[in-house]
């Protein structure tokens, strides 16, 4: 018995796979570099330009905890 290979849905997968994984890694940076930041910016008593920092990686942080949660759905439901 040989199996049909579903060419449209194995390259969906690849390309899917490829954005996911390049931007989660993306967000991440750009949570680790809001970190930094704020942190630096709270040392040198920069408070206003701290909390933005601070912000803004929550934000990121945000964004990565939701594509993975939906990855998980997706896996999940299939």
């Amino acid at each position: 018995m040989t199996a049909a290979i579903e060419w449209g849905r194995l390259l969906q997968v690849v390309w899917v796979s490829l954005l996911a994984g390049v931007s989660v890694t993306a967000l991440f940076s750009l949570v680790i570099y809001g970190s930094t930041r704020a942190a630096e910016s709270r040392r040198e008593g920069r408070g206003l330009a701290a909390t933005a920092y601070g912000f803004f990686a929550v934000l990121a942080g945000l964004s990565v905890t939701a594509i993975v949660v939906f990855g998980i759905a997706v896996i999940v439901r299939k």
